[in-house]
């Protein structure tokens, strides 16, 4: 025998004599009771994509009547295309501010039950401390920008001269210089050449 099965040999004998050994071994008594385990709480998986969804309709309706409240009485300048994909885009931009808001908040509290089971650390509560800065600064985030949407389309009214519109049914005039009058109807080109015009002077 060659000193590689010697060796195979010699482990299998150790294996044996360590089974035959261990059979009288109660295993039960060396593992922990249910009863002396800390309470764990339930495991729970939760549903980020929920989250987000949630988030994302609520920012649409908050757009929505944002532009509806600034434009709503201007179906021209309402249905624009530019309008339309402006708000698209600034509601996504505002959706991420309100997903970190509740992902913030969310830690926040994942921190405060990690005090409550226990860790009373000092670095737990430095945490915390920084926790709280942070929501601060989302909320603060959250409503400046807010504030910015509702100063863009409150300008994009006043720009257009929306606030001089008598009726829900009228148009931007494209008057007659000589005459003054204010009846032509303003086509689609010419309301792309205004929101052209009125980009450059936001510049």
């Amino acid at each position: 025998m060659d000193k590689k099965e010697q060796k195979m040999s010699q482990l299998q004998e150790e294996f044996a004599r360590l089974q035959n050994e261990s059979k009288e071994i109660e295993v039960g008594k060396y593992l922990a009771k249910r009863e002396d385990l800390p309470d764990l709480g339930t495991i729970q998986i939760y549903d980020y994509d929920k989250d987000i969804d949630e988030t994302s309709e609520q920012s649409i309706e908050i757009l929505e009547s944002l532009v509806d409240l600034y434009l709503g009485d201007n179906p021209s300048i309402r249905k624009h295309p530019y309008v339309i994909n402006k708000l698209k885009e600034d509601a996504n931009i505002y959706a991420e501010a309100l997903f970190l808001q509740r992902m913030a908040r969310r830690n926040f509290l994942t921190q405060l039950k990690q005090v409550d089971n226990g860790d009373n650390s000092a670095r737990m509560h430095e945490v915390i401390n920084q926790s709280i800065s942070q929501i601060r600064e989302n909320t603060k985030f959250s409503q400046s920008q807010r504030t910015e949407l509702e100063k863009f389309y409150k300008d994009m009214r006043k720009d257009f001269g929306l606030n001089e519109i008598s009726t829900q049914d009228d148009v931007i005039s494209g008057g007659d210089e000589s005459t003054g009058s204010t009846t032509g109807l303003m086509d689609n080109r010419s309301l792309n050449d205004m929101i052209d015009k009125y980009l450059k002077n936001k510049e």
